[in-house]
């Protein structure tokens, strides 16, 4: 069974994606429905995903399964919240490290979030991309559900999360 277990990192405001050179660019439409599950356009693909908390194993199961284009449209047009943004993804050893733009309507990136997946019971990532490194601004607990991307779609809830992050230190 999929276990997700990601650790995540908000970026400062106005990191430059330009420092992510050879990192693979992905365009992610995607929308939540009322009771949980999210839908996701990844260029040609389109894909249903559901999670759920596993209080007795204390992880998050997801699963994810490809949709058609029918399905996926009949279901965006349900949608009760939903993000469009640009993802850029790297390998690190057996990490699979993402940093995600989210966009307003007009394009405009308001919130950069870093995501890290690692393997089942690995609690931290062994360390952080050099091209991101500097710009962390929070490192985001495991159990700190503020940060899930379903609340960072609606842009004035992220900007006042991020309003309310500490500045780092040094």
């Amino acid at each position: 069974m999929p276990i997700e277990n990601e650790r995540k990192y908000v970026l400062s405001p106005g990191f430059d994606t330009g420092r992510l050179k050879g990192w693979q660019v992905l365009e992610i439409r995607q929308c939540y429905m009322d009771d949980g599950p999210r839908i996701r356009q990844v260029g040609a693909d389109f894909i249903f995903t559901y999670k759920k908390w596993a209080p007795h194993a204390g992880e998050l199961i997801e699963i994810e399964t490809p949709i058609s284009q029918e399905d996926f449209e009949m279901l965006w047009a349900m949608r009760v919240q939903a993000v469009q943004k640009t993802r850029y993804v790297k390998v690190v050893g057996d990490e699979e490290w993402v940093v995600d733009t989210l966009r307003d309507e007009g394009g405009e990136v308001y919130f950069v979030l870093a995501e890290v997946e690692l393997p089942r019971f690995q609690a931290e990532p062994g360390a952080l991309p050099d091209e991101i490194a500097g710009y962390v601004v929070h490192a985001v607990a495991a159990e700190d559900t503020r940060f899930a991307n379903k609340k960072l779609a609606d842009r004035e809830y992220a900007l006042r999360l991020l309003a309310s992050v500490p500045a780092p230190v040094g």
